[in-house]
């Protein structure tokens, strides 16, 4: 049966690629977050923007507090949109670092495939090399023995001590006669 002598450290290299697979969609699912938060701020940005542009028909009714409170609000979101920005790209940058991550990780444990697939080809190879030297040895000994020679071809030394063994004679005692 084949065993690969590295089959731990491949173990190893899997379970270190499935933990990078599992950082990587983590990492993917806070930039997600991130892009919508700056998404949802630059959207609540925009509608608060869109209440300090004094319109035709408003007539200028807003107070001068109630424009310095918008333009105080507008200030924060801006703050806080460039937060969110801020954390956007970091996030993105985690994902590139974790998908690069993914990719070492393959590449280690598809290596170690590799050669364990080697291995186990060269392991093949030797066993039907192996089974193919005794089928031969099999084939080779009945060609020679006495029972499978052709009539008129000479006996080897083999066959008297063969004729004249205990178990071809029934276990009885042979005895030869001399003319």
């Amino acid at each position: 049966m084949f065993r690969f002598r590295l089959q731990r450290v491949l173990e190893l290299r899997e379970r270190k690629e499935r933990d990078a697979a599992t950082a990587l969609v983590s990492a993917q699912e806070q930039a997600d977050l991130a892009r919508a938060e700056q998404t949802r701020l630059e959207a609540a940005r925009e509608a608060l923007a869109a209440r300090t542009t004094p319109t035709p028909d408003s007539g200028g009714a807003e107070s001068i507090g109630a424009l310095r409170t918008l333009h105080f609000l507008l200030g924060r979101l801006d703050e806080r949109v460039a937060s969110a920005a801020q954390d956007a790209t970091a996030a993105a940058r985690t994902t590139m670092q974790r998908q690069e991550e993914l990719r070492v990780a393959f590449r280690e444990r598809h290596t170690l495939d590799r050669l364990r697939e080697r291995h186990a080809e060269s392991w093949r190879a030797a066993a039907t090399a192996a089974d193919r030297q005794q089928m031969d040895e099999i084939a080779l000994s009945r060609f020679t023995q006495p029972a499978n020679r052709q009539p008129g071809s000479q006996p080897t030394d083999e066959a008297p001590a063969a004729a004249a063994s205990p178990a071809s004679t029934g276990g009885r005692p042979t005895t030869t006669h001399e003319s």
